[in-house]
């Protein structure tokens, strides 16, 4: 059963007071019920006034009505807004992560490109092999291919590549402490320019904000590594530079 034939169904049971009050009070009823309510009257006998006051009351419900409609046709239409998408923060830690690994890579290259050859010479030439290459090459090997295992969201490219950013934080440092007590000793003052310690502090914190950053916690949720590897990794830095600086190896 449909909603007019409800309506019908009902008003059939109506008295005409009933249904002249529906009528009468259009404003409060849906358009079908007023509607409906009116046809009912129509096939009753009613007083002349009864009708006459029915008319008149249907007669302003339609004027009203037509009035609503042309109004809402001529009404401009509010454009749907559309959905959009949530907005994700710039840095999330996959887009951290390709980041570090290029420019780490690409500081690495740019670093060959100016002349810091040592190493590389050290490994075409085999005839400059010396016992303690390893722990020479080992640093210098560690962040190219960190860097790369890093980009790849490998455990071991996380593990090496903070080893190895870790520890040419600390070996700057270390270094950069040395050029300093010189630059303030009246003896070897000129020996250390201004350049140079501003290159060491550049240097110092590239690698002390690398290392602080891939060791956020949401960066190592993506590595799979714990809090135990990273203070393990970290350790391994400090004693490979203590081990270094005392010239144990």
């Amino acid at each position: 059963m449909n909603l007019a034939n409800t309506f019908e169904y009902k008003y059939e049971r109506l008295e005409s007071k009933e249904l002249i009050a529906i009528v009468h009070n259009s404003r409060n009823f849906q358009p079908l019920a007023v509607e409906t309510a009116y046809i009912e009257l129509q096939r009753r006998v009613l007083s002349p006034e009864d009708a006459k006051q029915i008319t008149d009351d249907f007669n302003l419900y339609l004027k009203r009505k037509v009035n609503k409609e042309t109004i809402e046709r001529a009404a401009p239409k509010t454009a749907e807004i559309k959905a959009r998408p949530a907005k994700q923060p710039f840095f999330t830690p996959i887009r951290v992560i390709n980041t570090i690994s290029l420019t780490v890579l690409a500081v690495y290259f740019i670093t060959l490109a100016q002349g810091d050859t040592v190493v590389l010479h050290m490994l075409i030439h085999s005839d400059s092999y010396r016992p303690s290459f390893i722990w020479i090459a080992l640093p210098y090997l560690a962040l190219p291919f960190g860097a790369i295992g890093f980009g790849l969201r490998r455990q071991l490219g996380w593990i090496m590549l903070s080893w190895a950013v870790m520890y040419n934080a600390l070996k700057q440092a270390y270094f950069f402490f040395t050029d300093i007590e010189a630059k303030l000793d009246k003896h070897y003052t000129d020996a250390i320019t201004i350049d140079n310690i501003v290159q060491d502090s550049i240097v110092i914190a590239f690698f002390l904000l690398i290392s602080i950053v891939v060791c956020l916690p949401n960066i190592r949720a993506k590595m799979k590594t714990g809090l135990p590897t990273m203070l393990l990794t970290i350790a391994a830095a400090f004693a490979f530079l203590i081990l270094q600086a005392t010239k144990i190896i």
